[in-house]
């Protein structure tokens, strides 16, 4: 009987991927269409957002907090929005802001709608609840899985998870609120002979007003979060800075993100807070001339200002006469000479006359870009172990443009200090390292050969394998060097940080874990024909071991990475031979 159950295993997940790969296959015109909306609809917000000087939109957000609450909203507010310009994190605050406000929109759109359907209708109400439950406890990060495959990465498929993250509360908030209005006052009105619309529009949602509020304020703070995580997909804004600075340990970058994330947060929150408290208050308490009329025209001149700003902006700045056609490069996340090496790209093409843009992204997602044609290029994949599994799925649809790079390695590091110098003593010496190898992100490919050759030849059973993330392996990698401790982490070459610790190699007698890997630069399919200047200039692009460490330590360990593309710039104007090597012969 125990054998019988222990044999059972529903296939949910091979369920699961069948369904996308059907609606890929039937659904594929209406998913693009979906896409082309979202995208246009956000590329217009960011372009309001963006092309008047901050200081315009920061006289709106001031103005805005004065209308909703008063002067210390909009003191508050004008400090805090000039922390966010001061600390250079403006244009992914508004990229961010962006994102929420077009996802809250829709969450609420559709959400107050069902909640009012839930509200009248207790068959609709048993419907929706356990479908509510299932959006608001299912994990954040599983929203991004499907939607990248369905509408691959960027803004679309962060848009089309944080709708459905956030879409809960607006539903929830709006059948209680039309539940707890007065049955007598219900009751009363259809005695007077209104009619069921006339009831909920002029009685039961009126009423409900400042229950909804809340509900939309829940929405927006949700959809805030979800954007945040949603950077990993290469949504960019303050997402993309949290997930790098996570990746790269980096504190200064993580702090000026957080912290321009809470100010975003709490703006949000007072604003669409205030207003619901402020809807109970109206009846009850009169409102001065400055309520009535100073606030609202002072708000509304400041978006006249901003708003003719853009269109003024817009059509004087036009589109690049000399620009040629955008080439888009994956930066994959966590993978410091991926970031380099791209960043140095951007840099040497666009001196060439180029137009270049980066969007962070893990590196599997920017697989997927490349066979989905939403990438143009990736700087950084590796052959024949790490990577081999997106090759292998994706080989059709997308382009080996060559070896740029040759001696990269897997490898199991220690603190330099450590007792032992090969894999073969970790066994017997794994109560010195707490009996513990810190790992990296469960899916790559330095993991799976942990996991399959590693710890099985040199009898690593009996440690624990902490599958974690290269930002936590990094973080517990710099606390135990600090406090002097000894610690085994699975690592890379080339990475910063043998640059930054003190750390060693730890033999591998039976090579398990495969010998020098080879960095490959690939692109979508059909780039070569039509940049083949360019898809000729990476093939015959070759970095040396000196040239590659000197980028990496002067950009990521010098500079701190807070500026790649300045940075990068500054070590080619010292290293022109490199540059040299990215000329691109027409």
């Amino acid at each position: 009987m125990v054998e019988f159950f222990e044999s059972i295993r529903i296939p949910l997940g091979r369920w699961v991927a069948d369904a996308v790969e059907w609606m890929i296959a039937n659904w594929s015109a209406f998913f693009s269409v979906v896409s082309w909306i979202f995208q246009s609809i956000n590329e217009l917000l960011q372009t309001i957002l963006l092309t008047p000087p901050f200081w315009v939109w920061l006289l709106v957000f001031t103005l805005l907090g004065w209308w909703a609450k008063g002067w210390k909203l909009a003191l508050g507010t004008f400090i805090g929005f000039s922390i966010v310009w001061g600390i250079d994190q403006w244009t992914n605050a508004m990229q961010s802001l962006s994102l929420v406000l077009l996802a809250s929109a829709i969450a609420v759109l559709i959400g107050i709608p069902l909640g009012i359907w839930a509200a009248r209708s207790k068959r609709a109400s048993y419907t929706l609840r356990p479908i509510l439950d299932f959006l608001q406890t299912m994990p954040a990060f599983v929203y991004l899985i499907p939607f990248v495959v369905l509408f691959s990465v960027g803004v679309v498929p962060a848009i089309v998870a944080t709708i459905l993250f956030a879409i809960a509360p607006a539903v929830r908030f709006t059948e209680l609120g039309i539940k707890q209005v007065d049955k007598e006052v219900v009751e009363s009105a259809y005695a007077f002979g209104a009619t069921p619309r006339r009831v909920l529009f002029q009685v039961q949602l009126p009423l409900a007003k400042q229950t909804i509020m809340g509900g939309i304020n829940q929405v927006i703070m949700l959809s805030l979060s979800m954007v945040v995580i949603a950077g990993m997909v290469g949504a960019g804004g303050l997402g993309a800075d949290v997930v790098t600075a996570l990746n790269r340990v980096n504190m200064s970058l993580g702090a000026e993100a957080g912290l321009s994330v809470v100010i975003l947060a709490m703006f949000l929150d007072r604003v669409t807070g205030s207003r619901s408290g402020r809807h109970a208050q109206s009846d009850a308490a009169p409102r001065s001339l400055t309520d009535r009329l100073v606030k609202p025209i002072a708000l509304i001149a400041s978006l006249v200002l901003a708003f003719g700003w853009t269109i003024v902006g817009t059509v004087a700045g036009g589109s690049s006469a000399t620009a040629r056609d955008t080439i888009r490069i994956g930066v994959p996340s966590g993978w410091d000479e991926g970031i380099v090496m791209s960043n140095l790209a951007k840099v040497a093409l666009e001196e060439q006359g180029y137009n270049v843009e980066l969007q962070d992204a893990e590196v599997g997602v920017i697989f997927t870009g490349l066979a989905e044609g939403d990438f143009d290029l990736l700087m950084d994949g590796w052959l024949p172990i790490t990577h081999a599994d997106y090759v292998e799925k994706y080989g059709d649809r997308i382009e080996d443009l060559g070896v740029w790079y040759d001696n990269a390695k897997l490898t199991i590091a220690v603190n330099s200090d450590a007792p032992i110098q090969s894999l073969e003593e970790l066994a017997d010496n794994a109560d010195v390292f707490n009996n513990e190898i810190i790992g990296i992100d469960a899916g790559a490919g330095l993991t799976q050969v942990t996991e399959d050759e590693v710890i099985p030849q040199y009898g690593l059973e009996g440690m624990d394998f902490k599958i974690s993330s290269t930002a936590t392996m990094l973080g517990a990698l710099k606390g135990a060097m600090d406090s002097g401790d000894d610690i085994v982490v699975t690592l890379w070459s080339p990475h910063w940080a043998y640059d930054a610790f003190d750390i060693r190699d730890l033999e591998d007698p039976n090579e398990a874990l495969g010998g020098a890997e080879e960095v490959h630069s690939f692109s979508r399919d059909g780039f070569s024909d039509e940049f083949p200047e360019i898809a000729d200039m990476i093939r015959d692009l070759t970095l040396t071991d000196e040239q590659l460490y000197s980028l990496e330590n002067y950009v990521l360990n010098e500079k701190e990475g807070k500026n790649l593309v300045g940075d990068t710039q500054a070590w080619l104007e010292d290293n022109p031979d490199v540059m040299d090597l990215f000329r691109v012969e027409q």
